[in-house]
C-alpha cells in the first residue's frame, strides 16, 4: 500500500473520532454523560496521529514534538476528565462530596429493596 493512501485514511480517522465525539457530545442529555465521548479524539485520534506523522516523517523533530504532545495529553486527560466531572456536580449540588439527602444518589445493589 502506499504510504500516501495510508497516511490519508489514518488523517481521515481522526477526522471521522474527532466528529463521533462531537456527534456523542451533543446527544447526550447529562454532562457527565457527554464526557465519556472526549476519549474517543483524545485517546484514539492522538494515537493515530502521532501514527500518521511517524509515517509521514519518520522519525524526525515533528514525530517527537507530536509524540510529546500526544504523551502530554495522555497523561493529563483523566486529571481534566475528572476535574470536569467535579465541576458539573458541585454545579448541581452545591459541593462535590457524598452527602445523605443528595438528589444525585448511587444505590448500591445490596442496599436495593
Amino acid at each position: 500500500m502506499n504510504l500516501h493512501v495510508l497516511e490519508v485514511v489514518l488523517l481521515s480517522a481522526v477526522v471521522l473520532l474527532c466528529w463521533l465525539g462531537v456527534i456523542g457530545m451533543w446527544r447526550m442529555k447529562e454532562p457527565m454523560q457527554a464526557l465519556h465521548y472526549l476519549s474517543l479524539p483524545a485517546t484514539a485520534g492522538v494515537i493515530l496521529l502521532v501514527i500518521a506523522v511517524l509515517i509521514s516523517q519518520g522519525l524526525g523533530q515533528a514525530f517527537w514534538k507530536v509524540f510529546l504532545i500526544a504523551a502530554i495529553l495522555m497523561a493529563i486527560n483523566s486529571v481534566v476528565t475528572h476535574a470536569t466531572a467535579r465541576a458539573f456536580r458541585t454545579r448541581d449540588v452545591g459541593h462535590w462530596e457524598p452527602i445523605d439527602g443528595d438528589p444525585i444518589e448511587i444505590v448500591h445493589e445490596e442496599e436495593k429493596p
